[in-house]
């Protein structure tokens, strides 16, 4: 019998998409800094602060996971929570700005950070029913 090598803890092991949404995340973090408005970041709604806090828990939980420090069956579904919540929040952000803000705002008042933010909210949405997907192979 041939012993068989574990797969080292790292990047998308059995579609795990980590490292996708570490980056993300982490641009979803920094997106919130670029100018959404001529006159505000995304920090400056209470869902950008929130969106913001959200992501970088994710890029915290995700670095534990691809160094191999948190291997527990628990830390995928925390990093998928994490995942819809980020990007669920991302998108809430935008929306927040262009309809809950008072006046209404058209899309031609958007900058280059509200239009990054929304983009890296959907993808995030995207990786996070990946990762629900590879919960449910992996717990049949």
């Amino acid at each position: 019998m041939e012993p068989t090598e574990e797969p080292r803890p790292g990047i998308a092991v059995g579609g795990d998409f980590a490292l996708v949404a570490l980056v993300l995340a982490a641009g979803l973090f920094v997106a919130l800094f670029l100018p959404w408005f001529s006159f505000a970041s995304g920090w400056a709604l209470r869902t950008g602060d929130e969106a913001g806090l959200v992501a970088l828990g994710l890029v915290l939980v995700e670095l534990l996971r691809l160094t191999g420090s948190w291997t527990a069956r628990g830390s995928q579904l925390v990093a998928f929570c994490l995942t819809a919540a980020a990007g669920i929040m991302g998108v809430t952000t935008f929306v927040t700005f262009r309809w809950g803000s008072g006046a209404p705002v058209g899309f031609s008042s958007f900058r280059y950070g509200a239009w990054i933010a929304l983009a890296l909210g959907i993808l995030l949405i995207v990786v996070a029913v990946a990762q629900l997907n590879a919960v449910r192979r992996s717990a049949s």
